[in-house]
């Protein structure tokens, strides 16, 4: 009896944690690399063009890393705001909220951006960037990050978040990391808001200065001939992608990422893919000359990175992925056999109004609706009440009268799916009972595929294959190597890494453990 009682206490003894003080770290740098609506096809398209494996470029991520050529988004309307919440929460937007880049407030009754926050400053090299529209922070985002996780159990990792695009930068970063950047044209410098800091960091302010003088000097690439720097056609080119590695590598230094005591993580969105995309298509030259572009970029940044850490790439893991697609460009469609087409946005409120008014009547104050924002309504709940109708009556009013429209394929309402739980058949159903929150609009229309709004010259905000797609890669000794031709979700990637790094999955997550690519 007494042996055995040792023998317990023995292997008892044996049981310590993963992660104590003592254990080594799985890796000293995290490093996530999203390209903002990267389809899934752009990877297999240009494979091989792109710079041998041993450059360290895209090659080498999906040949050393474990490439899923087709992970799924899934939602309703795929976006910039949704696609990075979802990539280090393990969410969709029905948990963290974010189900759109912009949506109506009903309590301040105004079109309100996703992170948008009017209580916060910008703040630039000077201070408080004063020309600033708004404030902006993640206290929309109703979920925790993987980076988020590691603080919460106070690991002592470090944790930053660079784009171009202050969205991508803000939800890939969660609630606690330690420092936040993206780009403002219109000062032409990299700034944060104080939710983060204060201050800008004098490394960033150093950054700034040598960025600043290039305003009134112009340059030229693909289709932008003598254009001036920081301006919105050279945030639509490569040179803005070298910016953001800059500044990143500038981070590594200054904030010794990689040499602390825990894995520290930096996040990097590259937007410009999305700003050129928006203008051009996926299937423009110059969409191809951005991806090898990037290519080399990426190459660049990684070899860098390798020789400022001790072990190199060895003792970092990178993801790879995108948070959305796009559709095709019409120019690039046979129409007459493959219709597309570019709706006007302001066209299809017109149509709603006129429908309401020829069944109930105009409303005694004000219209029908508030506000019609990425091809969702919400109505004035007075025009309701002083008409005695329900929103079921005023949804099915306006439903008969769009789906008459050639570019129109379906047309939901939200309170029937989310409280009523009518939640249509297949997979329709899926996307739409994962994808509406409590900010969704009243009446939510799906285009059919190959047309879009006209937000921009091509716009992606579909649950069609070409806007949810995307690829994704793992890289590092524990991830094993290989091509694997299931398709995944992108809500699998934070509960991947919390697996690696042992911490719990974000409070929000719902995806799995890749455990197939697992050593």
């Amino acid at each position: 009896m007494m042996a055995n009682l040792f023998t317990l206490i023995a292997l008892l003894g044996c049981l310590t944690p993963v992660f104590s003080e003592a254990s080594p770290r799985p890796y000293s740098l995290g490093v996530v690399l999203v390209v903002d609506q990267f389809r899934a096809d752009y990877l297999m398209r240009f494979e091989e063009k792109f710079l041998p494996a041993k450059a360290n470029g895209y090659k080498a991520i999906m040949q050393k890393g474990a490439y899923f050529p087709l992970a799924d988004h899934g939602l309703f309307q795929d976006m910039t705001g949704p696609g990075h919440a979802a990539i280090l929460s393990g969410a969709y937007p029905y948990r963290h909220h974010i189900s759109i880049n912009w949506f109506f407030d009903r309590e301040t009754k105004k079109d309100t951006y996703c992170v948008q926050d009017d209580r916060v400053k910008i703040i630039g090299s000077d201070g408080v960037v004063s020309s600033a529209k708004y404030g902006a922070s993640p206290r929309n985002f109703n979920a925790t990050t993987v980076g988020d996780e590691l603080k919460n159990i106070d690991r002592p990792s470090k944790v930053v978040s660079i784009a171009i695009k202050d969205r991508a930068a803000i939800l890939l970063g969660g609630k606690r990391a330690d420092d936040v950047f993206w780009f403002d044209e219109k000062t032409c410098q990299w700034v944060t808001s104080d939710f983060y800091k204060s201050s800008l960091p004098e490394f960033v302010k150093k950054q700034n200065a040598m960025i600043k003088p290039l305003i009134k000097e112009k340059f030229s690439w693909g289709p932008y001939q003598n254009i001036h720097y920081c301006t919105k056609d050279s945030i639509r080119t490569p040179w803005a992608i070298g910016e953001t590695f800059k500044l990143a590598l500038a981070t590594v230094d200054e904030m010794k990422l990689g040499k602390g005591k825990d894995t520290d993580l930096l996040l990097i969105s590259l937007s410009s893919h999305d700003y050129l995309g928006h203008q051009i298509g996926p299937n423009d030259q110059h969409m191809e000359s951005m991806t090898l572009e990037e290519d080399k970029l990426i190459a660049d940044f990684l070899n860098k990175l390798a020789k400022k850490l001790p072990k190199g790439l060895d003792d970092v893991f990178v993801v790879l992925t995108g948070d959305h697609g796009t559709p095709p460009h019409p120019k690039h469609l046979p129409i007459e056999r493959l219709p597309s087409e570019n709706i006007p946005e302001d066209l299809v409120p017109k149509i709603i109004e006129d429908a309401l008014n020829t069944d109930f009547g105009k409303p005694k104050e004000g219209k029908w609706l508030l506000a019609f924002t990425e091809f969702q309504a919400y109505f004035n709940p007075m025009a309701l009440e002083g008409a005695k109708v329900t929103m079921s009556q005023v949804v099915e009013a306006a439903r008969k009268r769009l789906v008459k429209e050639h570019y129109i394929d379906e047309v939901w309402s939200r309170d029937e799916i989310m409280r009523e739980r009518k939640v249509p058949a297949g997979e329709y159903g899926v996307v739409l009972d994962r994808t509406l929150s409590f900010r969704s609009g009243d009446m939510l229309i799906q285009l059919k595929p190959f047309f879009y709004s006209d937000s921009y010259p091509l716009t992606h905000m579909t649950m069609y294959s070409y806007d949810r797609y995307v690829p994704l890669a793992f890289w590092g000794k524990t991830f094993k190597p290989g091509t694997y031709r299931q398709i995944v979700n992108i809500v699998d990637i934070a509960p991947t890494l919390s697996s690696v790094l042992g911490v719990l999955p974000p409070a929000q997550s719902e995806g799995r453990v890749l455990n197939e690519i697992l050593r």
